[in-house]
Order: structure tokens, then sequence, then C-alpha cells
């Protein structure tokens, strides 16, 4: 009889510390953006650091029960060093989802990274289509915008609102020849008609032969095919030798950082697509705005509100899972619709993991349309997600099972 009542003290005991143990060793969601803290993107992205704070902190810092770790890294816009982060972050400091990672070379050394430990990358920056197409794997999934997406729906929009003769200066690297290709494409489909094209090296300093060579051709659109001090460099020499005055100018990326910084007469009147801007007439959106300048005393831009769209929608996937598991969060995830300060709405695509959604096309202001700092896009036109973004049947993606 006492062996037996040792042995009932001995279960009720042990039952008792089981069911008191759980939630004391859950292990936190731990959640990391890697992205340039210090290179030449450094403008318009570092602040994406904030917009994931922001997110985690709106949503409640806990999730299932476990607080959120959040950590962030520099890659400082290098392929090589994307992939040591990456490699760190999800073997050492066991990371379940890195976000964010410009620079497309370094953004697929990380998504390889995410393949071989089995967690998940949530790229937002990166322009590349390879993430979505020949390089895709079941862990990665691409936000926002792309290459296609960006001169797609400014190439269609332009040509029938702006004309159909066009001239490229396209920056020589793989980003340029992307955009060029399906530029190339879109005026062929629309009945466009390239005149010329000049590959430029990145960081050339003097486009005034390539000006000059669009100044014969007699183009009634120029597409700059080129990013940062290069499409500052450009533009201010179309302006110089009198091009803008007769010519459309279309940019193939150009964000509100790039305007602030090099002023806003230089790229007054040009025109681009993007995926959003703070002044879009949605009272999420104004929300959104409303408290990044009251913290920041700024809007944010475009990625800032995709990088928080980007944290809080892998939030609610945990949430909607019930387990921080990948594969768990991955299904969560795919062919997910939603409605935040971002998208309106948005589609998690399953075939090829791209978040898509309406493109803007957006002409910038002239200084005296103005109304208030910052305020330098007018949207003229919108571009529905069907035709904005590549079919995923058609992207090259093989996504495989886990």
């Amino acid at each position: 009889m006492k062996k037996n009542n040792f042995f009932k003290v001995t279960v009720v005991l042990s039952l008792s510390l089981l069911t008191s143990f759980p939630a004391m060793a859950a292990e936190p969601v731990r959640m990391a953006v890697l992205t340039d803290l210090s290179g030449p993107y450094s403008g318009f992205t570092a602040t994406n650091v904030d917009a994931a704070k922001m997110a985690i902190k709106d949503f409640g810092g806990k999730l299932l029960g476990r607080d959120i770790e959040f950590l962030y890294r520099d890659h400082q816009s290098k392929a090589d060093f994307g992939n040591q982060k990456a490699k760190e972050l999800f073997e050492k400091e066991n990371v379940d989802a890195i976000f964010d990672c410009p620079n497309s070379a370094a953004a697929l050394a990380v998504s390889n990274q995410a393949l071989l430990n089995k967690k998940l990358f949530l790229s937002v920056t990166p322009g590349t289509t390879r993430i979505t197409g020949p390089d895709c794997n079941r862990y990665t999934f691409h936000w926002a915008w792309n290459d296609y997406m960006v001169v797609t729906s400014v190439g269609r929009w332009a040509v029938e609102n702006l004309g159909k003769k066009w001239y490229t200066i396209t920056a020589d690297y793989a980003w340029g020849h992307d955009l060029f290709k399906f530029l190339s494409n879109v005026l062929s489909e629309k009945g466009g008609v390239l005149l010329g094209n000049d590959m430029v090296a990145l960081g050339t300093a003097d486009f005034s032969p390539y000006i000059m060579n669009a100044m014969k051709m007699n183009p009634e659109v120029l597409a700059l095919l080129n990013a940062g001090k290069d499409t500052v460099n450009s533009t201010k020499q179309a302006i110089e030798f009198g091009l803008r005055k007769k010519v459309k100018v279309v940019h193939g990326f150009l964000s509100i950082d790039d305007i602030k910084a090099a002023g806003q007469e230089i790229f007054a009147g040009g025109y681009l697509a993007g995926c959003w801007d703070w002044k879009l007439n949605n009272p999420e959106v104004k929300e959104f705005v409303e408290k990044w300048k009251t913290q920041f005393n700024r809007p944010p831009n475009a990625l800032n509100a995709a990088t928080y769209s980007c944290v809080t929608q892998y939030l609610e996937a945990v949430k909607r899972a019930g387990t921080k598991d990948a594969k768990a969060v991955i299904k969560a995830l795919e062919g997910h619709t939603f409605r935040d300060s971002f998208a309106n709405p948005g589609y998690i695509q399953g075939e090829d993991h791209m978040e898509v959604g309406n493109a803007y096309i957006f002409r910038v202001k002239e200084p005296r349309e103005t109304k208030e700092p910052w305020d330098y896009l007018e949207v003229v036109g919108s571009v529905p997600p069907g035709q904005a973004f590549m079919d995923p049947t058609k992207t090259g993606c093989k996504m495989g099972d886990f």
C-alpha cells in the first residue's frame, strides 16, 4: 500500500510540473531585417528597420503567448555580406524569418540560405524577377514590386498616353538589362517604336553623348532605366540640353527620397510606376502615415509601407497557423488575400510567392503644385495586378515541395 501511495503522489507531481512549464519554455518568435544601412541604397532602405519595429509594436509585441524578438543587420548592399549575415541569422541567431534585403544578388543569396535552413525569407526591396522566377523556392516570398511591374506598368500606360516613339538610356548591368528587356517587349506589344538605346556603365558622370544621341532621333518619350546617382545625373543633363522640353521622361525607378535629395525641380514632369505613395486616398494609409509622421517628422516611403505590411502579414500568418513552424506558416501565406495600409487588396500567389496588388502611374509634380513637404507625386493612372505582374505560370518558377 505504501508503494502505491508513493507512486500516486509522484505521478501527480510530475503532471503538475509538465503542465506548468510549456508556457515558460516556449521559444520567442525571432525576426530580423537585413538591409542596407550604410551602402548605396541606405538613403531609402535604412528606415525599413523602423517600419518592422512599428509593425511588431502595433501587433502587440507577443504572438501565440510568445515574445517577439527583433534583430537587424547591415549588408551594405553586398551579396557576400548578405549571404554571410543570413547564414549567421538563421544558424547562430536562430531567427524564424528574415525581411527586406536590397540588392538583387544579395537577395538571391539570402533566398538560398532560407532554402538550406528551412526558414522564411520575405524579400521587399530588390527588383529581380528571378526571386519568383527560375530561382524561386518554397521558403521565399517577394513583396510589393519587381522590375517587370515597374517598367511594364508605366510602359503600357505611357505608350497610350505620352507617345509611341521611344529612346532608352539603360544602366549596363543585370538590373538595367532586365528593365530594358521588359520595356522592349511592352513597346512591341503596344505598337510602340524603340528608336535607339544606349547601355551606360554604372556610375557614369557624363551622360551628354547619350543625351545627344537621343536628341538626334527625335523621340516622344525618353526612358531612363537607371537608379540613384545615375538617374539624377542623366535627368539633370536632359534638362541642360533642353531635351526635356521636347519629350516626356519616364523613370525606371524613382523614390520620394531621391526627389527630396536631388530637388523636385529636377524630376518635375517625369513619370514612373510604383506600388504605393503616402498620399493615396485610403483611410488605412492615412492612419499609418500620421503615425509615422508623428514619430519621424516625415512621411514613409513606399518601401517602408511595404516592409510594415510584410512583417504584419507574416505575424498574421503565424497566428492563423497556430505555430511558428515554417511549413505551416508558408501554407498560411500561400493564396492569402488581405487588406492593410499598403495593399487594398493584396494577394500572395501560391505559384511563385509574389505578393501582388495595383500598380500606380505617378507624375512628379511641379514645385508650384506641391501643397506640403514631400508632396511630390500625383496619381495619373493605375494598372490592375493581372496586367502589372507577370503571369505566375510563365515566370519559370518550379516551386516544388518543402
